[in-house]
Parts: structure tokens; sequence; C-alpha cells
């Protein structure tokens, strides 16, 4: 049973100047120790295995026996509060939890190696950041098990909500359904196989003061040479021909006001997705903050954002939304705040 709401022990948080704070936070396995559920040489031993063979700290704890999903559950939650309470300083009238609805929207395709623990860590982390939040998980036609772990979650915690596509539809259109079903005063969206972590979350919330988006970019990014040299070629393509200029175009962590989504028309079956958006906000003046988030490998799984499938539906969509950024010059400049909401080409 998913039982994210009892709260075991709570770490004193460190007096820390918020503006230094940068990536720092305390870390997962220094935490479980200074909470008592572990001791230093039993976590020696499980990141010597961590550097060995990969893998979340968390889940090797667990798999061994050391911690319980509780006690990891609880770890997390203490370094979200911590980062909170460290940031706080920074949100000018506001304080954590920040007084809004988050939805945050996950695109899933094949995902039943990483979903329950995705689920999980975001129920722990989430409302140190908020003071209410939706996980709206968009499965992709998915011919494994994971719209039937989403659904067994789903039973024990209402926050989730599970949103299914028939069949294969492509990243672009499961990250439209996701935005187009939130319904909070914040909508988010992230991938779901666990390479960004909702810790980050706090950054982009106090990013949000004077901007009407915030958008990550991987710091350190930890993907292949070869998936860092098509990006930075993507990023590089997007800005000649868009004109959309951003660090990391693709990074799945951006973070919107109610308002611009419903202001944007999302018809990108592809990773295009992000620059459609991105697009449609530099001609409306959205004012867009970029922060450095963590990024993590991806320990299970295959992504499917890479394959030669998706990229030649990316560019096949290039050309099209050319054409719109040319009809756009054309036409007078619609505010996001006040246009009414278009849904996305079945």
């Amino acid at each position: 049973m998913l039982d994210l709401i009892t709260r075991h022990k709570r770490l004193p948080v460190p007096h820390k100047d918020p503006f230094q704070i940068g990536l720092d936070r305390p870390q997962f396995g220094q935490l479980a120790v200074e909470l008592d559920y572990l001791d230093e040489e039993a976590l020696a031993d499980c990141l010597a295995q961590q550097r060995q063979h990969g893998g979340r700290l968390g889940e090797i704890l667990v798999r061994r026996g050391l911690l319980t999903p509780q006690q990891v559950a609880d770890v997390l939650r203490n370094q979200a509060e911590w980062i909170a309470t460290a940031l706080a300083g920074q949100l000018k009238g506001k304080s954590f939890p920040y007084p809004a609805t988050l939805s945050v929207c996950l695109p899933a395709y094949n995902e039943q190696a990483n979903i329950r623990d995705t689920l999980t860590v975001a129920c722990a982390i989430l409302p140190a950041f908020v003071q209410d939040f939706e996980i709206v998980v968009v499965d992709d036609g998915c011919t494994d098990q994971t719209a039937a772990l989403v659904a067994e979650l789903a039973e024990d915690e209402p926050r989730i909500r599970l949103v299914r596509h028939e069949h294969n539809r492509g990243y672009g259109a499961a990250v439209a359904t996701g935005l187009r079903a939130a319904r909070g005063d914040l909508v988010f969206f992230m991938d779901s196989d666990g390479q960004f972590s909702l810790l980050d979350l706090g950054q982009l919330l106090v990013k949000m003061q004077g901007h009407e988006a915030a958008i990550g970019y991987r710091y350190a990014r930890a993907d292949s040479l070869r998936r860092r040299l098509m990006a930075w070629g993507w990023n590089r393509l997007v800005g000649l021909v868009l004109g959309v200029r951003v660090r990391d175009l693709d990074c799945a962590f951006k973070l919107f006001r109610r308002e611009v989504i419903d202001g944007v028309r999302l018809t990108a079956t592809s990773p295009a997705i992000n620059a459609e958006i991105l697009l449609q906000c530099a001609q409306a003046g959205v004012r867009i903050a970029q922060t450095p988030v963590q990024h993590y490998p991806r320990y299970h799984g295959e992504a499917a954002g890479c394959n030669l499938k998706m990229i030649t539906r990316a560019f096949r969509e290039l050309p099209r939304l050319f054409r719109c950024r040319l009809d756009a010059r054309r036409q007078p400049a619609v505010p996001l705040l006040m246009a009414t909401p278009q849904t996305e080409l079945e």
C-alpha cells in the first residue's frame, strides 16, 4: 500500500545562505545516517556497489533490506523540506509550501521499471514545495504493465490520475494530453524515467517570480556522447530555424502558469513539442526563466525519444513550425495570457 503520509523523523534544517545553495543539497545517504536509519559502514558498502554497477541508492538500500520504502520516502521528504527552507528567503511575499495547486504531467511509454519509484518519490517530495498537487500520468499506448501499476498506486493516492491513449501517439502527443488534462494553477511536466529529481522543483518555483514560465537545463548531463551531440545539433537547428534560443531545449523539466498552457496550441507529436511551446511563448512575449537542474542516468528501460522514428518525426514537424513562425510575423501578436485554449490534433 502506498503510504507517504506518516512522518517518522524530521531532520533539523541547517542554516545556509539560500543564494549560495545552487545545486547543493543534503545527500540522500548521509541523511539516512543522520536519521539513524543506516550506519556509515553500510552506506559506504552500498555507495561502492552503486559506483560499480549503477542504480539508485534508495533502490539498492531497499533491495538489501537496509531501508524500508517508508524510510526512503521519509529521507526524501527531509531532503525536500531542507531545500524548501533554504530557498524560502528568495520567495518575496510567499513561502513554501508555495500557495498554488501544481499539476505534474508525466508522459510514459513502457516505463514499468521506473513508474512506481517516480510516483512514490513525487508524493514524498511535492508536499514540501506546494500546498496541493495532482500527478497526471499519460499512458501513451504502453504494451507493458505501466498503466496497471499507475492504476494500483492511484487506488491508495487519489492525487494520482491515469490518462490513456489507446495506441502509441508519440512523445509530443503524450505531453499535450497531460497538459490539457491538468487542472492546477501551475502546470509542470517532466519525463517519468527517473532522470530528473523533483528536489529541483523549488528552484523553478523561485524563478517563477516575475516570469510566466521557468525551465531547467541539465547540469552535467548524464547521457551518452551521441545523445549529447544530437541534442546540441537539434538545439542549434531550432535556434536557427525558429529563433528559439534556450540553453537546453528538450530538457523535460518545465513549469508554466496555467494561462500560458491554456493559450498555446499543441500539435507536435514528437519531441518537437518543446520547440512548439517555446516558439509560441517567444512570439507572445512570455517571460521565461532558466535554471540548472540535476540529471541522472537512466537505470531501467530504454529511452524512446532518441529512436529513429521520433527523430524523423521531429525533423518532419520542423518545417510546419517554421511556417507557423512566418504566419505569426504577418499577424498581430495575441498575448498567451488572454488567448483561447487550443486542443491538440488527433
